[in-house]
């Protein structure tokens, strides 16, 4: 597989991860606000628990249905083309770097734990999507997908 298709490729997954997570955040944050309690329990910085449990708790609702914008524009743009594409992935890089930092459950039983359980999953997005910043990308992200679906038997290339 070439450099630039597994990039697409690549590009083809965590675009959707916004595209199609906002509306879990808009439906928690009018609906099941109180699951976002636990979040602050777990942050590495005691400034981010205090930001957590003095602003944003207090108006989560408003929050989270910034936070489903935030994923829609932030998916838009994974899926457009050129350097749009790049800020859309450094948007999605430092969200996920503020995940790492807040942790995202109910603390865990051990360090280890907390790491491979609440912070391993961010990281690895990170690590997933930094080479995509290498790179150029002419073509927006559905017109390459279907060009993977007009080419013959045979599988990408």
């Amino acid at each position: 597989m070439r450099s630039t298709t597994a990039k697409e490729l690549i590009r083809s997954v965590v675009a959707p991860w916004y595209l199609l997570g906002w509306p879990i955040h808009l439906y928690l944050g009018v609906f099941n606000p109180a699951i976002y309690q636990p979040f602050g329990q777990t942050a590495l910085i005691p400034a981010l628990q205090g930001l957590w449990y003095e602003i944003v708790l207090p108006n989560i609702t408003a929050f989270a249905l910034l936070l489903a914008l935030f994923e829609v524009v932030v998916g838009i743009l994974l899926i457009s083309k050129g350097q749009w594409v790049k800020v859309g992935l450094a948007l999605s890089i430092s969200f996920n770097i503020f995940l790492v930092l807040l942790g995202l459950s109910s603390p865990a039983e051990d360090s280890m734990s907390d790491f491979l359980m609440i912070r391993l999953p961010n990281v690895l997005f990170i690590v997933v999507q930094v080479p995509l910043f290498v790179g150029s990308y002419p073509s927006w992200l559905p017109a390459v997908v279907r060009g993977w679906l007009k080419r013959p038997a045979g599988g990408i290339s």
